[in-house]
């Protein structure tokens, strides 16, 4: 389970990311309202990841602890704040942030956020990638754990922004790379891309129409550019 830490001068701000981030399953190891509080307990606490606003009350604002970190530390932290102007921005760049999330922000975001912060660090310190396969399922890194899926079980996935979601009966699991990622990295012939969003199991297919398919009741566009490949895939009569 990873551990955060909060630095976040107003009060109210940090109880509701402490309760967001805790029903996500995430542990709260400790909460600033200034700099300094939090450089001592972060050296002392030593937390998977920082949450770091960049307004604080005291000399030593959200950007100096980030240049502290960087120094001495190799704990990713995430900028919050409501300061858009070009100045902040470019003292942030030099920071090499994990993330940067503008305020008044949603959960989806924060969540996001972390989670492609915490997959970068994981990344960068084993080597692994996001998805590693065996011949009969795919694991997928979720927050601090892999869930295992069976090849068969998926029927889709699906593009969303800069994420895509693996589609089964029961659920679906967030995966923090694009389509375009899993598509290169997931090498199986039962799954084939159809359309910019979406990679099918071939297998899964309910009924194919002109410029779409069902699965599981789902209507998924049909590309022009993959229906040929689509076809040569299929067993017709």
């Amino acid at each position: 389970m990873k551990s955060i830490y909060i630095v976040e001068d107003e009060p109210i701000i940090a109880r509701t990311i402490k309760t967001a981030l805790e029903e996500e399953g995430y542990t709260i190891c400790g909460i600033a309202n200034n700099g300094k509080e939090a450089l001592y307990d972060i050296d002392d606490l030593q937390p998977d990841l920082v949450l770091l606003d960049i307004t604080l009350k005291g000399t030593v604002d959200g950007i100096t602890v980030a240049e502290k970190l960087q120094k001495k530390s190799k704990i990713p932290y995430v900028f919050l704040t409501s300061l858009t102007d070009s100045e902040t921005t470019e003292r942030v760049k030099l920071t090499r942030p994990a993330g940067f999330i503008s305020k008044p922000f949603t959960i989806a975001s924060l969540r996001n956020n972390i989670e492609i912060a915490l997959f970068k660090l994981n990344a960068n310190v084993t080597g692994e990638s996001e998805t590693t396969v065996d011949d009969d399922s795919l694991f997928i890194k979720n927050k601090s754990e892999f869930i295992k899926l069976s090849k068969a079980d998926i029927l889709f996935f699906e593009a969303s922004d800069f994420y895509c979601y693996a589609h089964t009966l029961e659920r679906k699991i967030l995966i923090s790379r694009t389509l375009k990622y899993v598509e290169a990295n997931f090498n199986d012939s039962s799954f084939l891309r159809v359309h910019r969003s979406y990679i099918i199991n071939l297998k899964k297919i309910d009924a194919l129409f002109d410029g779409y398919l069902t699965i599981n009741k789902k209507t998924i566009p049909v590309s022009k550019s993959n229906k040929e490949k689509l076809l040569n895939s299929l067993s017709l009569l």
